[in-house]
């Protein structure tokens, strides 16, 4: 069974791209400790994503990918982080889908 990834594109609200990637930095952290292999940040630059942020996760197999998932909720760091942005509002999700290696 090959890599999953998990690749969500975001659209920064004006003025809210740096609030966004400070943000980001804090939860993507908080993946990483969970048992996410590696995170990509891409910025778009050309095609239909200029000016969004993609963030690619990158996990050892699908079966990892579900772990990570069904955990994170339960996660005391991820909880605070939650709590203390619930009202925050930096970007809208454009798109998250799940793919695998064929």
């Amino acid at each position: 069974m090959g890599k999953a990834f998990e690749i969500s594109v975001w659209k920064p609200h004006p003025g809210k791209r740096a609030d966004f990637m400070k943000n980001w930095a804090e939860v993507a952290a908080i993946f990483k400790d969970a048992g996410v292999s590696d995170i990509k940040v891409l910025e778009g630059v050309a095609g239909k994503d200029v000016g969004n942020i993609v963030v690619i996760q990158t996990f050892k197999n699908l079966t990892d990918n579900g772990k990570v998932n069904d955990a994170i909720g339960d996660n005391a760091k991820m909880k605070a982080w939650m709590k203390r942005h619930a009202k925050d509002n930096f970007a809208a999700l454009v798109s998250h889908d799940l793919y695998a290696e064929a």
